[in-house]
């Protein structure tokens, strides 16, 4: 029966106190767990879940009752109430903050209370972890630590999450349990009632056209949507922000959007997932004053967020600066009511934010930070085309998500691989990131040793540190962004090899222990990966080092053991990974493409010869001063179906790259990386060529495309050089084609591919020329 509501709510467990345990000192009482009259569904569950965890951390068969409350006895008053009230009269619970929280002891009764909807919860999970040691390091693996002794002594903790929004989108955070218990409000997470609810978005991201439809409004409209080039565009473009009808339009669409979902906290307003910002007279003026398009669409959602305060008082209006909106404006400031998400799309992410590499990002969060205390950052943590593409930023998350906190960002947003399991460390990332999120301020490595000694097992855990550190300072000349094409200028035959040796000595540690095996066995998916990825041209390049090949010699049986150990079974809560990329391969789809042994004359290389190229091609006076480029020096895409070097009677040293067109958009294509050009290019200013020859197909026009030559700046964030060439330019003898004058670093990428017409069967590449430019 249940008592009055004017009764305190007992609900207790028969253990003894561990104090006590094996004194003989039958009569000491139980220790009590109070709830308050009008608990919340949150404060319940952080109850139950209190209780089964000192279950576990006890040992003992734990039986429940309600009893009237003798509070001189040890108890632990969960949630705010009147208990909590006369029992703690300084701690202010009224004025605790939705996710604040009290840990409050005198040695004999503890209280574990906050602010709704989560507060309390919080204060548990807090308890659990900073006094008891319990983990939850993924969903189906929790460490309770087995204590003898459970004291608490003198607490006196108030304490609150570093971010305000704090989502680890990695698949294994989207467990409602797990995200709560790690103190994740994520709104992609299965976060219920129970959990204190979470974070509420309505059109998360990129809402420009789902909130103005291009069909029907761009025939009855053209007028919204953006100027470009002259033209109004309906398509993969961006809307005309300026216009006075459009922005009203906007308006009734949020509050329609708001009164189908009124428990909403958020609503978006932000820019499509496209270039095309618009560049009609009042747009322009804008952006003109503001010195970046970021001015046309802040006013735009300043008044959006104006117009539906008085309706929607509680309501934030999100919107992105990201791309080409990411530069702050100069004086337009975002209103009370808006939050603007900063994207780090750019960044290097081998680097962290306060390396040079990263200075224009940088710039762009201190020039925010001056303009809102509502700044949220959208951050990025893997790789999306390869989401098994070792990502060397482990030791970037720690020192990025303390800038984040010491430059105003009140909201943090790590999306990660979050279609399925198993993919690149995402079980540690989750949970790395869960506790960074939480508080920044902790050290990130040890967090990651943790993690691994746990999860793998102290011996394995060795060796995969070592291979953290190997691939990371790999990666440390390359700019590493989000997005690589199906080869890695740092994971080449030589560090993949040693981190072959790294996995295969983490397995053996692993010894008996079953779990630990088929875990280290997961997390060595992303070097089979590259093996299979890149088979040829790591075939190719262990022969040229007179090395061993270190695993299967034939790719159809090590596709087969790859697969097998993507489907070994797992434990309850675990899934097979079922994504490679964003785009959506399947395992099985990647395997079945590599189900097949190469022909083994693709792993020998040509015979070069031992000359060098000449520069008589290129201008009389640039010849004496020209550094030539040599194709060895690229990183070659799609080998072998679209590209390899092949001897070549034509080339310089008799060997040149070979990119031809592919199947659907799959092209062969080339890289050369900044860090990988000649000592003798130091950074500056120069004249650049790729000295080139194409084979036209009978009756190709003219007009047909033949070659896109580019060079990317990642410092800047942009193509410094774009050059796309006809067959009309082209000779069937090798000649320098002038890309651009252009200034390079390591962080300068040199890339030529086929322009996919397949009126060309070929286009050959031997070396570039780099000509200092005054």
């Amino acid at each position: 029966m249940r008592l009055a509501n004017c009764l305190v709510t007992l609900i207790t467990f028969l253990f003894w106190w561990t104090a006590h345990i094996g004194s003989g000192k039958a009569d000491t009482p139980p220790l009590v767990i109070v709830t308050q009259p009008g608990a919340s569904p949150a404060e319940n569950h952080a109850a139950e879940e209190l209780i089964e965890a000192l279950r576990q951390i006890s040992g003992n068969v734990i039986t429940a009752r309600e009893v009237v409350a003798d509070t001189a006895n040890q108890a632990i008053i969960v949630g705010p109430g009147p208990v909590a009230t006369r029992l703690f009269p300084n701690v202010e619970l009224a004025k605790l903050a939705a996710e604040e929280y009290a840990i409050q002891s005198d040695g004999r009764r503890l209280l574990l209370a906050g602010g709704r909807p989560r507060g309390t919860l919080y204060a548990v999970y807090r308890f659990l972890q900073d006094q008891l040691g319990v983990r939850w390091y993924t969903p189906w693996f929790t460490l309770m630590p087995k204590r003898e002794s459970l004291t608490w002594g003198t607490l006196s903790i108030h304490g609150r999450p570093a971010f305000e929004y704090r989502d680890p989108f990695w698949f294994p955070a989207l467990d409602g349990d797990w995200a709560a218990r790690n103190g994740s409000n994520s709104q992609s997470a299965r976060l219920q009632v129970k959990h204190g609810g979470q974070v509420t978005y309505k059109g998360f991201v990129h809402t420009f056209y789902p909130l103005v439809p291009p069909d029907p409004y761009f025939r009855s409209h053209p007028e919204w949507f953006s100027l470009v080039h002259g033209k109004r565009v309906g398509e993969r473009a961006q809307l005309c922000t300026t216009n006075p009808e459009l922005r009203d339009f906007i308006v009734e669409r949020v509050k329609a959007w708001l009164r189908e979902s009124p428990d909403v906290g958020i609503v978006s307003v932000s820019q499509n997932d496209h270039a095309g910002a618009c560049e009609c007279p009042r747009c322009a003026a804008v952006d003109e004053r503001e010195d970046s398009h970021a001015g046309s669409l802040l006013e735009l959602v300043n008044y959006v967020a104006e117009k539906i305060e008085p309706e929607f008082p509680h309501v934030l209006v999100d919107t992105l600066a990201y791309q080409y909106t990411r530069k702050a404006p100069k004086t337009l400031r975002p209103r009370h009511n808006v939050i603007v998400r900063l994207c780090s799309i750019e960044c290097n992410f081998a680097q962290p934010l306060d390396a040079p590499a990263n200075a224009l990002f940088a710039r762009d969060i201190r020039d925010w930070q001056r303009l809102t205390n509502r700044l949220y950052v959208w951050d990025y943590t893997t790789d999306f085309s390869h989401y098994l593409l070792p990502f060397p930023n482990w030791f970037v998350l720690g020192p990025n998500a303390r800038f984040y906190h010491q430059h105003g960002v009140v909201g943090l947003f790590e999306q990660g691989a979050y279609q399925s399991f198993s993919n690149e460390m995402s079980e540690m990332r989750a949970w790395v990131l869960a506790q960074l999120l939480w508080n920044p301020d902790q050290d990130d490595r040890q967090l990651i040793r943790e993690f691994l000694a746990a999860y793998y097992g102290a011996p394995s855990a060795k060796y995969i540190l070592d291979y953290f550190d190997l691939v990371s300072r790999a990666a440390q000349p390359y700019y590493v962004g989000i997005g690589h094409p199906d080869a890695s200028p740092f994971l080449r035959f030589t560090t993949l090899a040693q981190a072959e040796r790294l996995w295969q000595w983490a397995e053996e540690a692993a010894g008996n222990d079953a779990d630990h095996v088929w875990r280290v066995r997961q997390a060595r998916l992303p070097i089979g990966y590259m093996w299979l990825s890149q088979w040829v041209g790591l075939q190719r390049e262990c022969r040229e080092l007179g090395e061993k090949w270190p695993i299967n010699p034939s790719r159809k049986a090590y596709a087969a053991e790859w697969l097998k150990t993507v489907h070994a079974p797992g434990p309850p809560g675990w899934s097979p990974m079922c994504r490679l990329r964003e785009s959506g391969q399947t395992p099985e789809e990647f395997a079945v493409q590599m189900a097949s042994d190469p022909d083994a004359s693709l792993y020998e290389s040509p015979q070069r010869f031992a000359l060098p190229a000449s520069p008589k091609d290129l201008p009389a006076a640039e010849r004496k001063a020209a550094i030539e480029v040599s194709d060895t020096r690229a990183i070659i895409f799609r080998e072998p179906e679209c590209a390899r070097p092949m001897a070549d009677a034509k080339a310089a040293d008799g060997v040149a790259i070979r990119l031809s067109a592919g199947k659907g958009d799959a092209r062969g294509a080339l890289e050369i990386h900044g860090a990988a050009l000649p000592t003798t290019a130091k950074p500056g200013p120069y004249k650049v060529y790729y000295v080139v020859r194409v084979e036209p197909g009978a009756g190709t026009k003219p007009n047909a495309p033949a070659f896109h030559a580019r060079i990317y700046d990642h410092l800047s964030g942009k193509y410094i050089a774009d050059r796309l060439i006809s067959v009309a330019e082209t000779t069937t003898e090798y000649r320098p084609y002038l890309v651009g004058t252009v200034e390079l670093n390591a962080y300068s990428r040199l890339w030529l591919g086929h322009a996919l017409d397949h009126q060309v069967p070929a286009v050959w590449f031997d070396h570039a020329w780099l000509v200092p430019a005054d």
